[in-house]
């Protein structure tokens, strides 16, 4: 029993690798169809949605550009204009707006 159980085992495998190893195909989807003409609707709704933006909340990385801080929070650099980050709005910056 031992002799026929081992090889019964390995076939089953082989077959069960080769089966998952197809390539899938659906029947109602012809290769024309996949390429049609692409849906504008869909890719402005997407473009739309990607330009909406977050703010930075303090001690992130920020690029100085104007509303790119959360609420009272400025973006600063250091004295060469790099390693800019958002940190908390100065007195000063208060009372000027």
């Amino acid at each position: 029993m031992k002799y026929w159980l081992t090889p019964l085992v390995v076939t089953l495998f082989i077959v069960s690798t080769l089966f998952l190893a197809t390539a899938y195909s659906p029947r109602d989807v012809s290769l024309t169809d996949m390429y049609n003409e692409p849906n504008y609707e869909s890719i402005a709704r997407y473009l739309m949605s990607t330009r909406k933006r977050s703010c930075i909340r303090r001690g992130g990385s920020c690029d100085h550009r104007p509303g790119d801080c959360c609420f009272s929070s400025s973006c600063r650099c250091n004295l060469w204009g790099t390693n800019c980050r958002c940190q908390r709005v100065g007195l000063f910056q208060k009372w000027g707006k």
